[in-house]
């Protein structure tokens, strides 16, 4: 029987780098002509939709990115790894050297988002995790991989590989309310820079790491 492997979760919007990347995404989109101002503006509203629940997170993911359907697959391709390349330069100091800590320790370094493979799979190569489980493009809009939906992909893929996962020795990172069934899965979680009402939601539950943005002072 194989040993058991200790693992690294980590969360990416609000964990890796501050804010939403799709919402930085479409941002990126619109500066460079891809996608109209009232695209953008519909996108925001559908955002709100799905706050206040009159829409799920799924759909609205899924009509925010529409805009895609009307370009050629190079242009999807120079988007994508154009926004990849600029989405790096915002991952936290921070994140990088606690992957740095936990590759040393053993773990096995997963980045678990609900951000969307189209981009999410160039910024995994750069950051050089083991393993990326996330959104999938072609699932949208019912496939949408955040909150309970994590643990559910997480444990369907060490599975399929045959991984026997050492929770009490493992690490997650997260930064939101969504992020507590994977943050209770380990024995050492942590949240990141948390808002009051997370921190005042968690109390005492999970220790708080401030990881500062690359343009915060240190």
């Amino acid at each position: 029987m194989s040993p058991a492997v200790p693992l690294a979760v980590y969360d990416f919007d609000g964990t890796v780098i501050k804010g939403d990347s799709i919402v930085a995404y479409l941002r990126f989109a619109h500066a460079r002509g891809y996608i109209t101002p009232a695209a953008l503006l519909g996108a925001a509203m559908n955002g709100l939709y799905s706050r206040l629940h009159l829409l799920s997170a799924g759909e609205a993911k899924y009509r925010a990115l529409r805009f895609r359907e009307c370009m050629t697959a190079e242009a999807r391709k120079e988007l994508d790894l154009a926004f990849a390349e600029e989405l790096f330069t915002r991952v936290r100091p921070g994140a990088l050297a606690q992957i740095a800590r936990d590759r040393a320790e053993g773990r096995l370094i997963i980045l678990l988002s609900a951000s969307t493979d189209n981009y999410m799979q160039l910024l995994a190569d750069r950051l050089g995790v083991d393993k990326l489980i996330c959104t999938r493009l072609d699932e949208l809009p019912d496939g949408n991989c955040r909150g309970a939906a994590k643990v559910g992909r997480l444990q369907t893929w060490l599975s399929e590989n045959g991984i026997t996962p050492d929770f009490p020795a493992s690490a997650a990172y997260g930064d939101s309310l969504s992020d507590e069934p994977v943050l209770a899965l380990v024995g050492h979680p942590a949240v990141v820079n948390p808002t009051a009402r997370v921190q005042k939601r968690f109390q005492n539950r999970f220790p708080v790491l401030r990881w500062p943005d690359r343009q915060d002072k240190a």
